[in-house]
């Protein structure tokens, strides 16, 4: 079972809201803020459900939110890239299907991460565990990084008439593999599951060196996502006309991102045609 959180705030009631999606309990803890509605945990057709539910009022036409976010880690499949960078991505591909990013929501988020890298983001079902497989999805796709929830954003938003955006920051990078124990480890609940890992372990006890290095890699991207939540806060603070009452890292009004002034968003522009 996945988790649904929503945060709301009498200040802001009435600001647009905002979706998010995350596939991971802990990401959806780094990325919170009155007026969003999380969603963690979910995968495939469970995933295809919520949204769909979330998406629209009771009578099933009004939408209720201003757009769609996609946020988390992801998976290298551009040898250059190292664990913690960055990705706002220009669209998304998954089985000849193309999503275009909000070209205007993207680009205010990379005034505030210049460093940011652009791209494609490639969506599966399955994991992209083997650089094998990480290395024929780059040559595929031409995708800079994988995960398993963005392409499923992307249709429910072009379902919605919604705009979407996708932040990701890398884990795993493109030239090592997810171990066994690792794949294990994801709870249904989008949690750790400490048995299933453990499990794992004593069955192949040599995949404790590349668990140890996948533990590292996730501290970085935990940094950068860290970095994308507070971009993320102020863009979604200012494009609802808030001016300046953005919220950037501390949640404080103004507050800036790597020491610059937060950049003011101008509401999302419609989403790309199909």
């Amino acid at each position: 079972m996945g988790h649904v959180s929503v945060a709301a705030s009498r200040a802001d009631a009435g600001a647009p809201r905002w979706l998010v999606v995350t596939g991971m309990a802990f990401e959806a803890r780094l990325l919170s803020w009155p007026g969003a509605t999380t969603l963690s945990g979910l995968r495939g057709d469970a995933l295809d459900a919520a949204m769909i539910a979330a998406l629209h009022d009771d009578a099933g036409s009004a939408p209720r939110y201003a757009g769609l976010i996609s946020f988390g880690v992801a998976g290298g499949l551009d040898p250059a890239l190292p664990p913690g960078s960055v990705i706002l991505a220009d669209a998304v591909a998954a089985e000849g299907s193309r999503f275009d990013t909000d070209a205007r929501w993207t680009s205010v988020l990379r005034m505030a991460l210049p460093a940011a890298v652009g791209g494609t983001i490639a969506g599966t079902d399955t994991p992209a565990a083997a650089v094998a497989d990480k290395r024929a999805l780059h040559a595929a796709t031409g995708a800079v990084a994988v995960d398993m929830e963005s392409h499923r954003i992307a249709a429910a938003a072009r379902a919605a008439g919604l705009p979407f955006v996708v932040c990701r920051a890398i884990a795993d990078p493109a030239g090592r593999r997810v171990p066994p124990a690792a794949l294990a480890a994801f709870g249904a609940d989008g949690g750790i599951a400490m048995r299933a890992l453990s499990a794992s372990l004593l069955k192949q006890p040599a995949q404790l060196g590349e668990l140890l290095r996948l533990a590292g890699d996730a501290a970085a991207a935990r940094r950068g996502l860290r970095r994308l939540a507070a971009a993320l806060r102020c863009s979604a603070y200012r494009s609802s006309d808030h001016g300046a009452a953005g919220a950037g890292t501390g949640g404080e009004p103004g507050a800036s991102i790597d020491g610059e002034a937060p950049p003011a968003a101008p509401s999302p522009s419609s989403p790309s045609s199909p």
